[in-house]
């Protein structure tokens, strides 16, 4: 049985988790998975975290762990590909629950959204106090650096990688302040948004995996991975705006730009009768990422010491693949 399927199973049917600060029983077995910090943690072990604080479909983890194994980097080293596709589902987790503290009307909460993204850079000695839903954002993060830090060419790529996350955290900062201060605009939202799909970040472990990736090519391949968080952003904003109306998430473009264009009124978000007034603009960010996609089919000819020709064509499916995760969200 796959991890995935595992995961599945455990679901019991996808059942939602429980939300932010729960205090039943199982507060009290994620924090005995807190106390085992000796061991690397199995994926189901972090969905079990996950499950005390957290309030997604588990099957969507499932999902995740699935399309990361599929699109790994050809280059990367055979011996490394499990454990890749473990951790980026991690970090994946880990991302989430900041996210949620940004985004959900209902859960967002700025002293914990600062104090859960400076966990990457905080030292055990400045922990001062513990809150379920930090414990176990700290534990994930400490499980999935562990693991990233025995990667061959890990020396290599730190500080690009903690460069990257921390793009993905200012974007989760961002949605924050536009959806409680006003400051989402369009050039800014274009900018931030894409970031928190943490391909990037991906495709750092990957190439921390790549023993014949030659550095002298970063710059382009650096280019292709930022076209390709483009296009999963778009894949991905595509299945979440409809639980982002409800949620009253202006940071989503599709949303944001729906207002802009009076398609929908400020009032109506929260409401699930606005939904398809917003899915008339699907075809724009449709049109954007297939733009994006010849992009990549064009600067992946420039990277010779390792061999991605053909990725635009997965990036292709992945639009496609994200359709099939509408239901888990």
């Amino acid at each position: 049985m796959s991890v995935a399927q595992q995961v599945l199973k455990d679901s019991k049917g996808g059942e939602q988790a429980r939300a932010i600060r729960d205090t039943s029983d199982d507060a009290a077995t994620g924090l005995r998975l807190l106390g085992r910090s000796a061991e690397r943690l199995e994926l189901g072990e972090v969905l079990d975290l996950y499950k005390t604080v957290g309030r997604r479909n588990i099957e969507y983890f499932a999902w995740i762990h699935d399309v990361y194994s599929w699109i790994t980097l050809p280059s990367v080293s055979f011996d490394c590909r499990k454990d890749l596709g473990d951790d980026k589902t991690k970090l994946t987790v880990f991302d989430i629950l900041v996210d949620d503290l940004a985004d959900n009307y209902e859960t967002r909460s700025y002293p914990l959204l600062q104090r859960l993204a400076n966990i990457p850079w905080q030292s055990r000695d400045e922990i001062t106090e513990t809150d379920p839903y930090l414990d176990v954002g700290r534990r994930i993060w400490k499980d999935s650096i562990s693991s990233l830090s025995n990667y061959p060419r890990f020396n290599e790529f730190e500080r690009i990688f903690y460069f990257d996350l921390r793009q993905v955290l200012s974007s989760m900062m961002y949605s924050y302040l536009g959806n409680t201060a006003g400051i989402e605009n369009p050039i800014e939202t274009n900018f931030y948004s894409s970031y928190g799909c943490l391909v990037e970040v991906a495709m750092d472990m990957d190439l921390m995996c790549s023993p014949a990736f030659n550095m002298r090519e970063l710059g382009p391949m650096r280019t292709v991975a930022c076209l390709a968080q483009k296009i999963a952003h778009v894949g991905n904003m595509l299945t979440t705006y409809p639980s982002e109306v409800v949620e009253r998430d202006v940071s989503s473009p599709i949303i944001s730009l729906a207002l802009r264009k009076g398609i929908i009124r400020i009032d109506e978000l929260g409401d699930k009768a606005a939904v398809p007034k917003v899915s008339k603009l699907e075809w724009v960010f449709k049109n954007k990422a297939y733009s994006y996609i010849k992009k990549v089919a064009e600067y992946e000819k420039e990277i010779r010491s390792i061999n991605i020709r053909g990725f635009s064509n997965y990036l292709l499916e992945l639009i496609e693949r994200f359709e099939g995760s509408r239901s888990l969200r």
